[in-house]
């Protein structure tokens, strides 16, 4: 479903955002699989991969965590979709291969991430903005089916209510039988339930 990004973006720096691109050997692999017994989400096959890396922090990459986590708002795009975060424009490739899918607009704060990648993912359905997602308001009467926010790197179950938020303020935005969903929510709400249980607070 999602391409290999090494094959489509080159190594490169715009301002604060870089794109670079790393090897995972047999032998990198096989530690993420040790790992993996106590999150499966942290394998990483052998393979080339690309990273995409903002004010020196990694924001991105392509490997089989952005897949999985990624999996649902590819499988669930359809006709208007509204996009909040760029990154490596890993999603925007199948999600624009959907006949489905009418157009997505994808809201970027960051112009040089824009800089770097917009290039390698032009179509003629596709727009993308430069703006805050905390401050953007789509024109009056726009409407969306598909709704996703991935705008979060580094992630805690402390952003579930940053997320609440964005859905409780995009929810206006959404046709009544249209789909919402921010990265990993449903996996940070599983993650809370379980810190609630074991008295976590």
């Amino acid at each position: 479903m999602f391409p290999a990004m090494t094959e489509i973006i080159p190594e490169g720096t715009c301002g604060v955002a870089k794109v670079v691109h790393f090897e995972v050997s047999k032998d990198d692999s096989m530690w993420t699989a040790i790992r993996a017994i106590l999150d499966p989400m942290s394998y990483v096959p052998p393979g080339k991969y690309a990273k995409l890396i903002v004010n020196g922090c990694l924001n991105m990459s392509d490997t089989r965590m952005e897949h999985h986590t990624n999996f649902e708002v590819v499988h669930q795009a359809r006709g208007n979709v509204l996009l909040a975060g760029l990154g490596l424009g890993m999603i925007l490739h199948p999600i624009l291969k959907k006949p489905e899918v009418l157009s997505v607009t994808v809201i970027e704060k960051c112009a040089d991430v824009i800089a770097l990648i917009s290039p390698t993912v032009k179509h003629p359905r596709l727009t993308i903005i430069h703006g805050d997602i905390y401050e953007w308001k789509p024109a009056k009467g726009t409407k969306f089916d598909t709704i996703y926010f991935d705008v979060w790197s580094d992630q805690s179950t402390d952003d579930l209510e940053d997320m609440r938020k964005l859905h409780m303020r995009f929810r206006p935005y959404k046709v009544k039988e249209g789909w919402m969903n921010s990265w990993r929510r449903d996996i940070l709400k599983a993650e809370k339930r379980r810190d609630n249980q074991r008295g976590w607070y």
